[in-house]
């Protein structure tokens, strides 16, 4: 059964953002669901980056001016 896991990096500047969401990865099961949060639009845009170079796949993402969400499958 996969879980889900919510993240929420408001008032986080990078890299804080990035680390914050692969320390949270890491601790996760193959199959479970990070949706994660924020209020910098860059660190949305390279948490992306960062999940283009590893396994764990980007199943949705938004960005609407400084918010972004991001919605990961962990693989």
């Amino acid at each position: 059964m996969s879980g889900s896991y919510k993240l929420d990096c408001s008032g986080l500047v990078c890299p804080m953002p990035v680390a914050k969401t692969k320390r949270q990865l890491l601790e996760m099961n193959s199959g479970d669901i990070l949706e994660v949060t924020g209020d910098y639009a860059e660190a949305g845009q390279n948490i992306k980056r960062y999940l283009n170079r590893i396994e764990d796949k980007v199943l949705e993402f938004k960005a609407e001016g400084e918010n972004f969400y991001l919605k990961i499958e962990k693989a």
